[in-house]
């Protein structure tokens, strides 16, 4: 692997090695390439060293035997207080499958054994510190889409109350059009869709005697089919609700006269669908 020199001074690490000569050699190497590089002599000082300094550590490298503290247990104290598993490497004279097993259960990433590769060391460094920064970087993605997440639900959920309150208040309204308004809907031709209680109330017509029919079945002496198309047409040119004032005739044979407002209807092309009829006795 080539080793980009401007992401290893992105770098900085925490190095804990009791041997003395080992230690500086490593140290004066690698304060040439990386950002900083904190160094302990034991366990017990590169936690205190940790603990003052994480927000600035990328890596984690140590040696398992030490004295005071080992490595081992400096990893399991450091995972105690870290709430993100930062990157650990540790390096040992020894290969035994105890300490192994022991690194794996905390959470080690890579088992290193001496004498150190200084090369092969730094290929590990950069390798983990950037798999890190990946994983921090699709965590800290996943966590702002889970807020946005969250904010769109209570978005739509307020939305979803809303549209509640306003079916309900729709429900409300045309309770209240049907008992006390006296209306009817027509298609684009003319053909009664539906009537309100009201209107049957009022005109004394049942339900089933004016559904279907034309305009034309009701016993209006004024209108007539033309007057009708003609008032159909003026609310199509203009866009707009328009009036008039008919004689209409119960089934009784009392005449009433009423003022009718006509609203057209229109469909989801834009095109007038039908028309609606609102009547007031004047």
């Amino acid at each position: 692997m080539k080793l980009d020199t401007k992401q290893l001074k992105t770098i900085s690490l925490l190095y804990v090695e009791d041997d003395d000569i080992i230690r500086n050699q490593t140290y004066t190497l690698f304060e040439k390439i990386f950002k900083k590089v904190y160094i302990a002599e034991d366990g017990e000082s590169g936690l205190k060293i940790y603990s003052e300094e994480k927000e600035n550590i990328d890596i984690i490298v140590t040696d398992i035997n030490m004295p005071k503290v080992n490595g081992l247990d400096m990893i399991k104290n450091i995972n105690l207080i870290e709430s993100t598993p930062i990157p650990k490497i540790v390096t040992t004279a020894h290969t035994d499958s105890e300490n192994l097993l022991t690194a794996m259960s905390h959470d080690v990433d890579k088992y290193i054994t001496k004498p150190i590769q200084v090369k092969e060391l730094t290929v590990n460094i950069v390798n983990l510190v950037l798999k890190y920064r990946r994983s921090n970087k699709l965590e800290s993605l996943a966590k702002d889409l889970a807020i946005k997440s969250n904010q769109e639900n209570k978005k739509n959920q307020k939305l979803s109350y809303l549209l509640n309150i306003k079916t309900k208040e729709n429900e409300l309204y045309k309770t209240i059009i049907n008992d006390y308004v006296s209306k009817f809907e027509t298609d684009k031709n003319g053909i009664i869709l539906e009537v309100t209680p009201k209107f049957n109330r009022l005109f004394e017509y049942a339900e089933d005697e004016i559904i279907g029919e034309n305009i034309n079945r009701l016993k209006c002496p004024t209108c007539n089919q033309e007057s009708l198309q003609k008032l159909m047409l003026r609310a199509i040119h203009s866009k707009q609700t328009v009036t008039t004032t008919q004689t209409f005739t119960k089934s009784s044979g009392i005449s009433i006269i009423c003022d009718v407002t006509m609203t057209p209807n229109y469909g989801s092309n834009f095109l007038v669908s039908g028309y609606t009829f609102y009547l007031d006795i004047t």
